[in-house]
């Protein structure tokens, strides 16, 4: 079999800042630099952060500095540098860098060129509006002679493209996405609190980006004193530097809020990271005038803080009002200010949203989604017949059966298993015969911060005094270190469970292989925990299996109001009981 050579891109970029098109960029390479059908390399106009990260992740850098060379000689160098590494495609991003990596790439002879526009036109007037007006023009012409692609980061910019001039079929949407590997604080909430001088008790709402109009951050200072009139001792958190510093210092003077208002830049200041920063925040605010889909609501939300953000551009693509965040609308001050008290009024709504939005980055807005698109892209550019998005007619028509077959054969194993489940519990000695001589139980649920370690501490406090039996829970898809949510935590106190140094960790193939007995919350865990282990299918029981007096399975009540909650905490807690009373009556008492 002959192995083709790898699509060979170059991304070009003005790099003058770090900002959301150069975060996104570094986030996409990430994934991009750990695929065989592509090869990466960057040419950038500035040295810098986004130079640094993309060698750090081993990107092939070379920079052409506009500061000295003028336009002719950026274009010339750029056609020799693409020109040496045969470049298949390159991928522009901002009017400056895609008129003269288009003109380069012409003179190179790269066959195909790809446009991403990260952004809207930023509100501006007088001579900056002319200047930009005439740049744009440049741009879109070029974009209508050479582009093959134009990336909107959001269907809002897609559409808003399209009606301003850019040729529709060539616009494609795909969403940024974050890495959720490293969108991770490092420091507790509190620490981060103590230092900036924020008070324990505080309420604390922030942003991050660059301080400029469009951001809109003097909207949240006027928010922060209504919210202070209204009761909280509230804290406003401006994290970033630019131009408009200044400016919304003396706005908070005049509002009587300057000493509730902390502004930090994390380039400058060592105090604390940027996901440290956003991590220590209650509610995470975005009253912006002009968005794609901005890096920073993506983190935010990945952090799992509640966000309160003004329904503009790409938005309210991002957040869906009321369950993964609240839309409030731009200029508006007093709806950013009543937003931001309802969380505070609602601390475990605010909670559960915040863990909402993580999960819809996950499922929607991650890097690997982000990667997978741009280079099934780029190989479907450079090299047609092997995208794998065309197909023919054939498999076109046969793909609704298939997609109703496979959907037939799933509801068909579940409800195999619950029957086998409901006769299990009809005739219980097997479930009985595997704890009568268990010495570790394993307890697994999908993400191991609230089921299952509840399950595991009742159990562990049941058979406590009998010596030789080990419990441990788990999760199926649990991200490692995540904490139990406070509301969890508080439900479970009650109780006599302390959940409040759990931890969760994700099942490992030797956790199966050690434990006697596993119980899982449901039918669906049962079939995936059996189809990734076979060997321990004769091991798994649903948690509730000795319990006849309950649901069989066990609901995962997260985003569930309150009632909901209790009522899964006392659905385990009888599920539970049985189970105890075979281990306990099984184990020896320590002497």
């Amino acid at each position: 079999m002959t192995l083709l050579t790898p699509v060979r891109v170059c991304h070009v970029m003005t790099a003058d800042l770090w900002a959301g098109a150069e975060v996104q960029l570094a986030t996409a390479a990430s994934y991009l630099v750990e695929r065989d059908d592509i090869e990466l390399s960057a040419v950038l106009f500035n040295d810098g952060w986004l130079a640094a990260e993309l060698r750090r992740l081993g990107v092939a850098v070379e920079i052409v500095d506009e500061q000295r060379c003028s336009a002719m000689r950026i274009v010339a160098r750029l056609a020799r540098v693409l020109r040496r590494r045969r470049i298949d495609l390159v991928h522009t991003h901002r009017g400056k860098d895609n008129v003269l990596g288009s003109i380069a790439a012409v003179l190179a002879g790269v066959p195909r060129i790809v446009r991403t526009v990260h952004g809207l036109t930023e509100p501006m007037t007088g001579w900056p509006r002319l200047r930009y007006g005439v740049t744009e023009a440049i741009d879109k012409a070029v974009l209508r002679c050479r582009a093959d692609r134009i990336v909107a980061v959001s269907r809002a910019t897609a559409e808003a493209l399209g009606r301003s001039g850019y040729p529709r079929a060539s616009i494609v949407t795909i969403h940024n996405g974050v890495d959720l590997r490293t969108v991770a604080a490092e420091q507790t909430p509190s620490a981060v609190r103590a230092a900036l001088g924020i008070p324990a008790e505080a309420f604390v709402v922030g942003t991050a980006g660059r301080l400029t109009a469009v951001k809109a951050q003097d909207d949240l200072i006027r928010a922060a004193a209504w919210i202070s009139a209204a009761g909280p001792d509230v804290r406003v958190v401006l994290i970033g530097s630019g131009p408009e510093e200044a400016r919304l210092r003396g706005l908070a003077r005049e509002l009587g809020v300057e000493q509730r208002s902390v502004f930090v830049d994390p380039a400058a200041d060592q105090r604390a990271g940027i996901y440290d920063l956003i991590g220590a925040l209650d509610v995470f605010a975005l009253p912006s005038l002009s968005e794609g889909v901005p890096m920073a609501l993506l983190e935010a939300m990945a952090l799992e803080r509640p966000a309160v953000a003004s329904s503009v551009g790409g938005i309210p693509e991002i957040v869906t009002d009321r369950a993964t965040g609240l839309l409030v609308p731009p200029r508006d001050p007093r709806a950013l200010a009543d937003a931001c008290l309802a969380f505070a009024r609602n601390r475990s709504w605010a909670r559960m949203t915040g863990i909402r939005a993580r999960r819809s980055v996950e499922a929607s807005f991650s890097r690997e989604r982000n990667g997978q698109a741009l280079a099934a892209l780029y190989t479907g550019l450079v090299r047609p017949a092997e995208n794998p998005y065309r197909v023919s007619a054939a498999a076109i028509a046969a793909a609704p059966i298939r997609a109703v077959a496979a959907r037939i054969a799933r509801k068909a194993r579940r409800l195999r298993g619950l029957r086998q489940a409901e006769r299990l519990r009809r005739n219980p000695a097997a479930v009985a015969a595997a704890l009568a001589r268990a010495r570790t139980v394993l307890v697994v649920c999908h993400g191991n911060i609230i089921r299952s370690p509840f399950a595991e501490r009742l159990m562990a406090s049941g058979v406590a005094g009998r010596c030789g039996i080990s419990i441990a829970s788990a999760g199926l898809a649990a991200e490692r270190g995540r904490t139990s949510p406070a509301f969890a935590v508080a439900a479970a106190a009650p109780r006599r469970v302390d959940l409040r140094d759990h931890s969760a960790r994700p099942l490992t193939a030797a956790d199966v292989d050690a434990a006697d007995a596993i119980f899982v919350m449901d039918v669906d865990q049962q079939l995936a925990l059996e189809r990734a282990h076979p060997p321990a299918a004769g091991k798994v029981f649903l948690l509730a299996s000795l319990a006849a007096d309950t649901p069989l399975e066990v609901h995962d009540p997260v985003d569930d109001p309150a009632p909901v909650f209790e009522a899964c905490y006392e659905h385990i807690a009888r599920a539970v009981l049985p189970i105890v009373r075979i281990l306990a009556s099984a184990g020896p008492l320590q002497s």
